[in-house]
């Protein structure tokens, strides 16, 4: 048995994931936790991390350092998705988590990024059923991944996260209906590849990974987050439509008190809602299933399979 960690570092958060890995293959996840960065604030459009956000950064793998000697991970693997995809100043920041803790940054597309988080959601979802469209919703990237009968047959990572959303937008607290209107707009115009996937093989489910997707399932819980290790389960329409009502009609302050929000999300989990209300509408999705396990999952099963 051998004990591995894996860092996920996105445009929003720095996310930990810690596992023994036994001689089958097989895993064991011992710590999954998420920090945030917010490494795209004020400079994702300009194509810069400021200075602050490589202060956060670090700050963070400061945290997760700490955590991987207190389980004595034997080795880490980090791995960096849309905000270092597209900073020109990436560089600085490599070489500074390299200075300071001895790790390589791996940067990966966005393809990539979509057959990693395809692999990480298979490991938790069973077999039979049938056509889904996997998403990934991110602060730079959010990630679609159509698949049948267990194969990927389509993917394809849009740079339309939230984070950029929030940038680009200036909205009210709480969001207005003409602001939903103009962030739907945009999404419509940006997803024509998505909307033509749907029409011509229209995939019944859509399974949601990580991130938003663990808020909404604490909220309709009323779990705490980062309290439980889901694989796979199932969020009837009805009752996130409810959710989806509450959030549009909060103010952040309010947000912040829900039971089950993490506060990480407090900021971007309406225009998330936004999204995933918008996409289910527009593609007739007629049921929604959600899965803890994403890109992290996936990066580790391809590491102990030698793959990356």
């Amino acid at each position: 048995m051998s004990r591995k960690a894996v860092i996920d570092l996105g445009t929003n958060t720095c996310n930990l994931l810690i596992a023994d890995v036994y001689p089958d293959g097989s895993f064991k996840v011992l710590y999954d936790r998420k920090l945030p960065v917010k490494l795209g604030r004020g400079g994702i459009h300009r194509k810069i991390l400021l200075p602050e956000a490589i202060n956060r950064g670090i700050e963070a793998f400061k945290n997760h350092s700490k955590t991987i000697k207190e389980f004595k991970a034997e080795e880490v693997k980090v791995i960096a998705t849309s905000a270092m995809r597209g900073a020109s100043n990436r560089d600085e920041f490599i070489h500074k988590i390299k200075e300071l803790f001895g790790w390589t940054i791996e940067i990966i597309d966005g393809e990539k990024e979509a057959e990693l988080i395809f692999k990480g959601v298979r490991l938790s979802l069973q077999d039979d059923l049938g056509k889904y469209m996997i998403v990934d919703i991110g602060g730079g990237s959010i990630e679609f991944i159509l698949v049948h009968e267990n194969q990927m047959i389509w993917k394809k990572s849009f740079n339309i996260g939230i984070a950029r959303v929030l940038e680009l937008f200036s909205l009210s607290d709480p969001i207005l209906p003409d602001e939903i209107k103009a962030v739907e707009d945009w999404f419509d115009q940006n997803l024509k590849e998505l909307w033509d996937i749907c029409k011509n093989s229209p995939p019944p489910i859509l399974v949601g990974c990580s991130g938003a997707f663990d808020t909404f399932m604490d909220i309709y819980e009323q779990t705490d987050p980062d309290q439980k290790m889901r694989e796979a389960s199932g969020l009837p329409l009805h009752e996130y439509k409810k959710i989806h009502q509450k959030l549009i009609e909060s103010q952040s302050e309010s947000r912040s008190k829900m039971k089950g929000m993490d506060k990480i999300r407090v900021e971007m989990i309406v225009i998330a809602s936004v999204f995933t209300n918008f996409i289910l509408r527009k593609c007739k999705f007629k049921k929604l299933i959600h899965t803890q396990y994403a890109l992290k999952e996936g990066v580790l099963n391809e590491w102990i399979m030698n793959k990356i």
